[in-house]
């Protein structure tokens, strides 16, 4: 096990360090964003995140960025539809609106919905990295970062052209190409990518797009554009119709970094998002409910650094921006955000890091939040860390938990924003060279939670500040490599709800993966073939559980591989949103430059 331990394979509490036996083998770069509000040393580390670069990705039979969320045992991925079209995110048992989503470190949830939020502006084959940081983060980023924060890093561009083709079961069809362009100081790169699928039965086709293009100016500027547009069979998605749902987005973010004459670096980004969605309950009955909307979110955001002696640094920060809707369904509607942050991080001596943090947030239509953290690792023995972590975090409700109305659903004007303190606590160790072992503890109180709730099946589902919950459990994994590049791996996550009693019935906050187990192999076999496999197993609150076994069989030539993936080669029945069945034994057979 050299350089960076990959932790793709770790359980949710893993870091991405190496205890003091490896930490001369530890690259000197500081890559690590989500943890921290400036990137700091892996060895510095004393949140629990989780890491997968391109090496990492190419491991996994995963084809979206969604795949790859799934790959962490404590986050939930529940899909009401297959290659990544609609998702919900949970992480540590969160509802699917308290995962904040970040592209380059800039904000796309929705404000309309959360069920927007995995509607990524960034295909998998142009992403560098992905970062995902488990527990609070409010007092980084702000609202909507309860149960995680996931933060994907776009590719810088380089001087090859790439390109890869899929053809599939149910009539799938999958492209991707990119070019890139090299002058002086002058890099860009341009890709388009695209899927359908007739769909494995009525109502549950899609049809995707994505267009993007990035430019990086020395190592100072870059500028980054994307153009997504889906369409998809929405059969049972919210009612017991066959719906239809288009969705649309443009995403624009642009960012410059300065060195400071005292050598402290400042940047300033600027972001610009918009979303469409238009909504198509019964295909069949087009004139009983359809919505358009689109909402848009912009702002700036500006981060500076400071060296504070040999042992401390302090990271200063602040953004502006508001979001704001048009809707047929939900209204005209608006809101303006401000907040101010900062970070110390402080080393007393080398195996030891403390970063206490504060970051104050206002919202014109919700008031203020304040978002305190504390969190700290120790190298307690050279093969052996500690660290802990405590913070506070708070959402926002989104325009359709206030707004939204259809025959089976009708919203509250008036909600309230969520809040919660969270705290984890962890220990990584490597027994044995090329091992390594995890155990974490976490809890979080959550105050003021929103939910969709009735009464009875008569009844409409409505939105209120109905619940305190109480979230707990443990995450426990282990890792092996093998020189040869193969691994094998395992983790388990366990989740307890307490959720006292109420007379109404829950839509969302209770449904969540109460046992979560995970195991992935690399391997090579005769003839030059390598095999990538994943086994999951889900246990949901309700009872409903499945396994499900993905694989990929593939081998280079030239410079060319061919590869064959199959999903759900159990061909199992589930559900992974109550009432949306997902498909069965999937296959496709792909072609990629390499």
């Amino acid at each position: 096990m050299h350089g960076k331990i990959r932790i793709l394979i770790l359980p949710a509490a893993v870091l991405s360090v190496a205890l003091c036996s490896f930490a001369q083998q530890l690259p000197d770069e500081t890559v690590i964003v989500t943890a921290h509000a400036s990137p700091v040393p892996f060895e510095n580390l004393s949140r629990a995140v989780r890491v997968f670069d391109r090496k990492d990705i190419g491991n996994l039979p995963v084809r979206t960025v969604a795949d790859i969320l799934e790959h962490v045992a404590s986050a939930d991925i529940q899909s009401r539809s297959p290659f990544g079209m609609q998702s919900d995110i949970s992480i540590r048992g969160s509802a699917y609106s308290q995962v904040l989503v970040l592209v380059d470190g800039v904000r796309i949830n929705d404000s309309q919905t959360g069920h927007h939020n995995s509607d990524f502006p960034v295909p998998l084959h142009d992403v560098e990295r992905i970062e995902v940081l488990l527990g609070s983060g409010s007092s980084i980023y702000g609202a909507d970062a309860f149960g995680g924060t996931v933060n994907i890093i776009t590719k810088h561009p380089d001087r090859r052209c790439n390109g890869a083709v899929s053809w599939g079961r149910h009539g799938l069809v999958d492209g991707y190409f990119s070019a890139n362009f090299e002058k002086g100081v002058y890099r860009q790169s341009v890709s388009v990518s695209g899927s359908r699928s007739s769909g494995f039965r009525y109502a549950r086709d899609f049809n995707t797009v994505t267009v993007g293009s990035r430019i990086t100016v020395r190592d100072h500027s870059a500028f980054y554009v994307s153009y997504v547009d889906k369409e998809f069979g929405a059969a049972g998605f919210y009612g017991p119709v066959p719906s239809r749902e288009w969705t649309n987005q443009a995403f624009i973010s642009a960012e410059h970094a300065f060195e400071g004459r005292s050598g402290n670096r400042t940047s300033v980004k600027g972001y610009y998002r918009s979303h469409g969605d238009r909504f198509l309950y019964d295909i069949e009955r087009p004139a009983l409910f359809e919505s358009r909307q689109r909402t848009h979110s912009s702002g700036i955001q500006v981060k500076t650094g400071y060296t504070l002696g040999g042992s401390g640094s302090l990271a200063l920060g602040g953004e502006l921006g508001g979001d704001w809707i048009r809707s047929s369904n939900l209204g005209d509607h608006s809101y303006s955000k401000t907040g101010l942050f900062g970070e110390f991080q402080w080393t007393p001596r080398e195996s030891v890091s403390v970063y206490p943090g504060l970051r104050l947030d206002y919202y014109s239509n919700f008031g203020s939040a304040v978002s305190p953290s504390l969190s700290a690792g120790w190298w307690v023995l050279p093969r052996l860390r500690l660290r802990s972590s405590a913070g506070h975090a708070f959402r926002i409700p989104t325009f359709t938990e206030l707004y939204y109305r259809d025959p089976n659903h009708e919203a509250s004007p008036g909600l309230r924003p969520e809040s919660a303190w969270s705290a984890d606590m962890g220990a990584e160790c490597i027994p044995a060279d090329g091992w390594m072992g995890s155990l974490t503890f976490f809890v979080r109180r959550e105050r003021d939670v929103i939910d969709w709730v009735r009464s009875s099946d008569s009844e409409r589902w409505r939105t209120a500040n109905i619940r305190k919950l109480v979230k707990k459990g443990f995450e426990l994994g282990l890792e092996r490599s093998f020189g040869s590049g193969a691994s094998l791996a395992a983790q388990y996550s366990y989740i307890l709800v307490d959720a006292g009693s109420i007379d109404w019935e829950s839509k969302y906050v209770l449904d969540f993966a109460r046992h979560s187990f995970l195991q992935t192999a690399s391997f090579a076999l005769p003839f030059d073939l390598q095999a990538k496999q994943t086994i999951r197993y889900r246990r949901r609150s309700d009872g409903r559980s499945y396994w499900l076994w993905d694989a990929r069989l593939e081998k280079g030539f030239y410079k060319l591989t061919a590869a064959v993936d199959f999903t759900n080669l159990l061909d199992v029945d589930y559900q992974e949103v109550r009432g949306v069945d997902m498909p069965g034994r999937w296959f496709a057979v792909s072609l990629r430059t390499r």
